[in-house]
């Protein structure tokens, strides 16, 4: 089972990647209702940056780790996420009035990005024993 859900994801690593990435732009930049959890955390939304480009992350990392030169991979990797990070939320700032650009979030994107770069070969030594 585990070895057809690995194929699965080979075959469509690189769509995944690129629909979360369109996903991720769509939410960052349309009027998106304040959702309350209940949790009384404070700067939740920050938690959701962190897990929604960690998450990116590691999808680009999946559907790349092949395709391009290992120096490259890790290193443009991430810094075209963090990149992407920073031009949204400048995007939010100038495109729409109902969004706005904040540091902190894209302090939060570049930390989900520096984890999950760290928690990468670690899942990769996982995924390649499947």
């Amino acid at each position: 089972m585990l070895q057809d859900i690995k194929k699965l994801l080979e075959r469509n690593a690189l769509i995944l990647a690129i629909a979360a990435t369109l996903f991720l732009a769509v939410l960052s930049l349309s009027a998106v209702p304040k959702l309350n959890l209940g949790l009384r955390i404070k700067s939740g939304d920050k938690y959701l940056h962190f897990i929604a480009y960690f998450g990116l992350t590691l999808l680009w990392y999946f559907a790349l780790k092949d395709r391009i030169n290992k120096k490259m991979f890790k290193f443009f990797v991430p810094l075209a996420i963090i990149l992407y990070g920073i031009i949204l939320e400048g995007l939010q700032s100038g495109l729409t009035t109902y969004r706005t650009g904040d540091v902190y979030d894209a302090i939060a994107n570049t930390s989900g990005v520096i984890v999950a770069l760290l928690v990468f070969n670690r899942l990769l030594k996982w995924y390649r024993t499947i």
